[in-house]
């Protein structure tokens, strides 16, 4: 068993970036929710991207860029429904804009530029709040977070696509060393969290996060349920661990709690694996 404690929660670290990649993964996650949105209920179709009009261009404010200059149609590349409201596209393009603080006099020219890592995770997840503030102002709150549940399965299926699971010819071998080793790498370089983690064997790993950027960026909302329905939920649904080697299971998160405890393991070899505790959890690099 080897667990290990790491301080790397940091708001200002910076990288290069195109910001193309984050314009067409934005546009594309509200792409996908009106995908869903006129499979599941098509007639109220209109009324849910006025909505959704209504919320980005109120959050985006006076912001403004040359939008016209990017190139439309490689970001619209794969946007099926999007592109039919463009309204609500412009709003998406900018507000994305707006809180990755592309400069104003930015140009498709300049390619990569340095962005805070803070705020890329900011544009993910509260371009998905809004999507979820706008189904509650829509449905009102419990009618409108029961619809967008629903909606859930639609982004997960997405992502499994552009990202599926890598597996060695025999999965039961797949173990968790890899992709903590990933994890950590990434996490410590972009300042993601302070957490800690404790390997329990080959196949099986749990994490505590004490600060992590995803709640920080949606804490401003003050709506801890509509901020874990934006970000964390979606890898609680059913939906994310199916047809997968690698499961995940939380029994808490930071947007109600003190601490969020991550569990993974390799369903083959343990299936439905028990959880160590939250006691065993909050140890974690302290007594351990």
């Amino acid at each position: 068993m080897k667990c290990e404690n790491f301080k790397c929660y940091c708001e200002t670290k910076k990288g290069p970036s195109n910001p193309m990649l984050h314009f067409k993964a934005r546009l594309g996650r509200v792409n996908v929710a009106l995908q869903g949105m006129k499979e599941l209920r098509p007639d109220e179709l209109p009324v849910l991207t006025a909505k959704l009009l209504e919320n980005y261009k109120e959050a985006t404010g006076n912001y403004s860029i040359q939008y016209t200059l990017f190139d439309w149609k490689e970001i619209r590349e794969g946007l099926e429904i999007l592109p039919n409201f463009p309204d609500l596209e412009k709003y998406v393009f900018l507000y994305t804009c707006k809180t990755l603080e592309i400069p104003e006099d930015y140009t498709p020219e300049q390619g990569e530029i340095e962005l805070l890592f803070f705020n890329r995770i900011k544009a993910v997840e509260t371009v998905t709040y809004h999507i979820v503030k706008s189904f509650t102002d829509v449905y009102g709150r419990e009618d409108g977070i029961e619809l967008y549940k629903e909606l859930v399965p639609y982004f997960v299926r997405d992502m499994k696509k552009k990202n599926p699971e890598k597996l060695p010819e025999d999965p039961k071998t797949k173990t968790v060393h890899e992709m903590v080793e990933g994890a950590i790498k990434s996490w410590c370089d972009i300042g993601m969290a302070d957490f800690a983690y404790c390997i329990l064997d080959d196949y099986r790993v749990i994490y505590r996060f004490d600060k992590c950027m995803i709640p920080e960026v949606l804490r401003k909302y003050n709506d801890p349920d509509l901020a874990y329905l934006a970000s964390c939920y979606i890898g609680d649904h059913p939906e994310w661990t199916k047809d997968r080697v690698i499961h995940m299971r939380r029994t808490q998160t930071l947007q109600h709690s003190e601490f969020c405890d991550e569990f993974y393991w390799n369903n083959l070899v343990y299936p439905d694996a028990e959880q160590p505790d939250l006691v065993f959890t909050a140890k974690i690099g302290k007594e351990m």
